[in-house]
């Protein structure tokens, strides 16, 4: 990711801007200034210069640019930005990047992944240019025994990005505890935290979203299951801004993995679609059934089990047996 590139589409994105004066902002000269917009053409942005306006953003690339992301964002807390055409898998190469020493927080996104990857090793549709495909290598200060929390922490922040362009009361998104977001009762995004470690750097998580965005439609056997935002809203979505309105939303949910970790668990309890459902949860093989409670201090869920007792969860496959399905946004946030 290079820098200057980041702060030329900042001052562009707030409208046209005479050349002189956007050489002087960025700090560069305007030799400097003109390879960098020819970088940015490169990138498949289309700028125009014109002798009394100056330049002016006229179409941003499709695809996703790293500079373009970090452009969007308030907050430049993360080392590095990569945004690659194909991998695997985003979680698998920021695993890669983390037991070979690499320090973060580093951001890994993908048009497309051959490999992606959800929970119990299922394989993640992600088909090329159609979503937000991305892991976060993170070296968190908080101490490991708080690390379990992120899961929580991420469900969030998504919604709360899918709530920031979504505007359909109907389809407010709720929180399928442990890691799904569903919109109208179908899933649109998922999430997946990894842990590892390296003998210098130490111990690391990796944090990995799938968020389904401008699919207009899925194969049939999602086709009952799985929504996008574009089939949601009804017209394309802008994975770029959407990616740095998710960055953003980390970063603040992130802060509270210790200390704030209770309004975090307030508002995720709010949006939660199993909380006050009889459900049967898959774990490793065997299966349980209650009435879903509460959350736990740390976003485990606790179960009401059939003879009465109380049973808590940190993991499991669950599969609800009287779904609830939202209708608004929720109370403390209208």
């Amino acid at each position: 990711m290079t820098h200057a590139l980041v702060r030329i589409l900042k001052h562009l994105r707030q409208g046209p801007v005479p050349t002189g004066e956007l050489a002087a902002a960025t700090g560069l000269t305007q030799g400097e200034l003109r390879s960098h917009l020819e970088s940015l053409t490169q990138k498949g942005f289309d700028i125009a210069v014109h002798p009394l306006l100056g330049c002016e953003i006229r179409v941003s690339p499709e695809s996703l640019v790293a500079e373009d992301i970090a452009s969007r964002m308030k907050t430049h807390w993360l080392k590095d930005i990569s945004t690659l055409a194909v991998t695997p898998s985003t979680n698998s190469l920021a695993l890669e990047y983390g037991t070979r020493g690499e320090r973060g927080p580093l951001a890994f996104f993908a048009e497309a992944q051959t490999a992606g990857r959800g929970r119990f090793g299922r394989v993640w549709e992600s088909g090329e240019g159609e979503g937000l495909w991305m892991s976060l290598l993170l070296h968190l200060n908080e101490p490991i025994r708080f690390w379990p929390r992120i899961t929580t922490l991420a469900a969030l922040s998504v919604a709360k990005v899918i709530e920031s362009i979504q505007t359909d009361p109907r389809l407010f998104p709720q929180i399928k505890w442990p890691n799904d977001i569903l919109c109208g009762g179908k899933k649109v995004a998922g999430i997946l935290a990894e842990t590892g470690s390296h003998a210098q750097a130490g111990p690391f998580v990796v944090l990995g979203i799938g968020l389904n965005v401008n699919q207009k439609s899925f194969p049939p056997s999602l086709a009952h299951t799985a929504s996008s935002l574009r089939v949601l809203c009804g017209s394309r979505v802008d994975r770029a801004d959407l990616a740095g309105r998710l960055l953003e939303h980390l970063y603040q949910s992130l802060s509270k993995i210790e200390t704030g970790f209770d309004s975090i668990l307030a508002s995720v309890k709010a949006r939660s679609s199993v909380i006050g459902t009889t459900l049967s949860v898959n774990i490793g093989g065997e299966f349980v059934e209650g009435l879903a409670e509460d959350l736990d201090p740390d976003g485990c869920l606790r179960l009401r089990m059939e003879n009465g007792t109380l049973r808590t969860l940190s993991a499991g496959e669950v599969t609800l047996r009287s779904p609830r399905v939202a209708v608004g946004a929720p109370a403390e946030d209208r």
